[in-house]
Order: C-alpha cells, then sequence, then structure tokens
C-alpha cells in the first residue's frame, strides 16, 4: 500500500511538472532542433537525426513528434526494438488525443514486420477505435459554424497561450497543431472570426484525408497478415512457434508488465523491448 501510494505521489508530481513545463510554439530551440533533425532524416543520417531528436524533452510541445520521427528512424535502421519503445510511449492512452494516424500506422507495422500478428490485429482495432470520435469532431467542424467554445479556445492563440498539453483531451476536437498555422494565427489575431472558421475547416480537412490514407494503408496490412498466416509452410510455422522475447538480465534490470489499461506516467518515454528477429519478412512503407 505505501508502495503504491508513493508510486502515485511520484507520477503526480512527474505529471505536474509536464503540464508546468510545457512550452508553447514559439520555443525556437526546440523547433530548430526539429528542423535540423528532419534535415538529417532527409538525407538518410539517421543515426545523427535520432541524436537530436532524443534532446527534445517532455516538457516541449515538440516531444510527442520527435519520439515518432525518431521511431521512424529506428525503423528504417531495421532497429525494431528501438521503434517499438518509442511507439509504446506514444500510443498510451494518455497521449491519445494528441497522436496522429501515421504514428499508429508505424506501431501496426512494425509490429506486422516481428510477427507479432496478435497485435497487428489490436492495433488496428485501437486505430479505429481512437480515431473514429476525432473523425466525428473534425467532420462536425466542417460542416456546422464555428461554435463560441470553439471561438474562445481560439482567441487564445493571440497571446501564444495554446499547445498540447494545455488543450489535453479536447485536442482530439481540432486538426493537429492548428495553433502552430501561421494563416490561422493571423486571423485570429486580426478578429477575422470568419475567415478563420474557413481557415479550420481547410486544416480539418486535411486531417480528415490524412486519416483516410493511413486508415487504407492499414487495410494493406491487414490484408498482408491474412496472407502471411495463411502461406505460411510448415517450417516457417515451426519457426515461429520458437519465435519469442529475448532474454533480459534480472541483475541489471527490473521488468513489468506493459499494458494500455494502466498507465504510469513515468514510464512514458522509458520503455524497452526486446525480440528476436521475424523468420517471415513483410511489407515495406
Amino acid at each position: 500500500m505505501v508502495k503504491t501510494v508513493a508510486k502515485l505521489l511520484l507520477t503526480l508530481s512527474v505529471l505536474a511538472s509536464f503540464v508546468a513545463g510545457s512550452v508553447a510554439f514559439a520555443a525556437g530551440s526546440d523547433k530548430d532542433k526539429m528542423n535540423k533533425a528532419r534535415e538529417l532524416y532527409a538525407k538518410g543520417k539517421l543515426n545523427e537525426a535520432v541524436e537530436i531528436y532524443s534532446k527534445i524533452p517532455p516538457s516541449s510541445d515538440f516531444w510527442l513528434e520527435a519520439l515518432e520521427e525518431r521511431a521512424w528512424a529506428h525503423t528504417r535502421q531495421g532497429k525494431f526494438e528501438e521503434s517499438l519503445a518509442d511507439l509504446q510511449s506514444i500510443t498510451s492512452p494518455v497521449w491519445a488525443p494528441q497522436v496522429g494516424p501515421e504514428t499508429y500506422l508505424l506501431s501496426t507495422f512494425v509490429s506486422l514486420k516481428i510477427c507479432a500478428y496478435k497485435d497487428v490485429t489490436k492495433k488496428i482495432e485501437i486505430f479505429k477505435k481512437r480515431m473514429l470520435p476525432r473523425v466525428d469532431a473534425l467532420q462536425t467542424m466542417i460542416d456546422q459554424p464555428i461554435s463560441e467554445e470553439t471561438w474562445t479556445t481560439l482567441s487564445k492563440m493571440k497571446k501564444s497561450d495554446l499547445n498540447m498539453s494545455s488543450l489535453g483531451q479536447q485536442a482530439e476536437k481540432y486538426p493537429r497543431y492548428f495553433y502552430r498555422d501561421l494563416q490561422l494565427t493571423s486571423l485570429v489575431k486580426q478578429g477575422s472570426r470568419d475567415k478563420a472558421q474557413a481557415r479550420l475547416k481547410v486544416l480539418a480537412k486535411q486531417d480528415l484525408a490524412e486519416i483516410e490514407t493511413n486508415l487504407k494503408k492499414m487495410k494493406i496490412i491487414d490484408v498482408e497478415l491474412i496472407q502471411n498466416v495463411l502461406t505460411m509452410d510448415k517450417d516457417q510455422a515451426a519457426k515461429n512457434k520458437k519465435l519469442k522475447f529475448s532474454g533480459i538480465d534480472k541483475n541489471k534490470s527490473m521488468t513489468f508488465p506493459v499494458s494500455d489499461e494502466e498507465v504510469w506516467v513515468d514510464e512514458v518515454g522509458h520503455f524497452e523491448v526486446k525480440t528476436d528477429n521475424c523468420p517471415h519478412k513483410g511489407a515495406s512503407l
């Protein structure tokens, strides 16, 4: 009981620190780091990109993006363990309203690559479950006039008081990172409500298109999953039975079961995954 209370207090302390330390989009140093990391990633300098992504602190509004893009770099390097570790952090329910569809796609793809077929099925369902409310909210934003609640939220952009942390669970009702859009910010500061509404609708349509694109890719993964299972010969099936998670030195590490049902904030960003190579080569993105 004492340990449980102590861990709860630690979690609340970390969460409070995280919220208090959150910074707005104008935090130039983190923005510059992200731009530099993306430049290195585009040039194929993945190790250097990973190093810079790792410098983005949890207090930054760019932190979730940094973890996702670092996971992409790990995936391109074939380092699926590192990729899954990052993805386990950012696809937890804590960040569900803030995470984009491509993150879930990558997590599902990596599970397919390591033959974690049960996880593939589970993640496809999670994708649908978490994206459906967002689709409904975005479609409502497109179809209906802007509400007073939405305009009040947008008005906070005049003072740069908006970021993912301050939006919290409300983030899923809006286009992702809408407060970073320079055109929308300018219109809000001018008090041009109608034009701001039109711009917000454009951003909402872009998000819906992104969700649709990733849903189509999810369907491709689903088809490949079925093909992998149905076409696997006896030799491959025998190898799959031997597929197991790599051993961990219990003298050097403490291990706990990972579950999406219970998330400790102090664990986020510190997951490690160990898995042996998959004997069945699969799709590529």
